[in-house]
């Protein structure tokens, strides 16, 4: 199995992670305490929505950290793991932000986002680019 689908899961859940803790310490937790009641049929506080809130952060670092490593294991380098998961959570964090904050998604958080991209994948091929001549010295 390829390293790609648990840099995918981990990428996901870091920024996932930090939609949690962004509602753990923002106004919205209130407007997600709201949300909630309508399906919970106890009456809740809104400290328990923030304590749920601020589970989910550990809970979503647990298993960004565990698919990361497994990706970390699977791949021939780690700067291929890090492109990957980057850009998941980049994009994933742009569009959660978007969607749940109503937060802009400038043009030019755009153009930053992609030259960060940009540049770890220059790292990365300059990384195999090295990989490949000390393996051609070592035969």
């Amino acid at each position: 199995m390829s390293f790609i689908p648990f840099a995918i899961i981990s990428g996901f859940f870091a920024a996932l992670s930090s939609v949690f803790a962004k509602l753990f310490s923002d106004d919205r937790t209130a407007l997600l305490h709201d949300y909630i009641k309508h399906f919970i049929p106890i009456e809740t506080s809104i400290l328990a929505t923030r304590g749920i809130c601020f589970l989910l952060i550990f809970g979503c670092n647990s298993i960004m950290w565990t698919t990361f490593t497994k990706a970390l294991n699977k791949a021939t380098s780690s700067v291929q793991v890090s492109l990957v998961n980057g850009a998941v959570n980049f994009g994933a964090s742009a569009i959660l932000g978007y969607a749940i904050f109503d937060e802009p998604l400038a043009l030019r958080w755009w153009i930053g986002a992609s030259f960060i991209l940009a540049g770890t994948l220059l790292l990365s091929k300059n990384t195999n680019k090295n990989e490949v001549k000390a393996n051609k010295k070592d035969e």
